[in-house]
């Protein structure tokens, strides 16, 4: 947790709240599917809705930095889409808790695979289930 005493009094900003400015940074770049939990983390994610279980932050003394693992949509160029998360993170944490980020590692856990349809299967069904309603 970062504490600042100022004239009017203290500012504490959690730990999970930079995690949380860093999971919508990084979901917001396109090719990010989902941000990858460990088994603690997802249990977590159960009991606690929070969707940025699988962040790791670590504060210091005016900085901070990131560990996240992700799930990346299959086709993405992912040095590119992991730079990018990168650069969102830092921008973002930097803007707004006034913190400098000094690293932000990204593991690919994963890629999402898109799922295809065979062209006349939804056809067939629709046009099937047409003539049994005729009959």
């Amino acid at each position: 947790m970062i504490e600042e005493e100022k004239e009017l009094g203290s500012v504490k900003i959690d730990n999970e709240v930079l995690s949380s400015i860093a999971s919508v940074a990084a979901k917001k770049v396109p090719g990010v599917h989902k941000i990858a939990t460990s088994l603690i983390g997802g249990i977590a994610q159960i009991f606690k809705k929070t969707p940025d279980a699988g962040i790791k932050v670590v504060v210091g003394e005016g900085e901070v930095s990131f560990e996240l693992g992700v799930v990346v949509e299959y086709g993405v160029n992912i040095p590119e889409v992991t730079y990018q998360i990168q650069k969102a993170i830092k921008e973002e944490v930097e803007k707004m808790s006034g913190l400098k980020v000094t690293r932000v590692d990204v593991i690919v856990h994963g890629v999402k695979m898109k799922k295809h349809k065979p062209e006349g299967e939804t056809e067939e069904k629709t046009s099937s289930r047409k003539e049994e309603k005729n009959d």
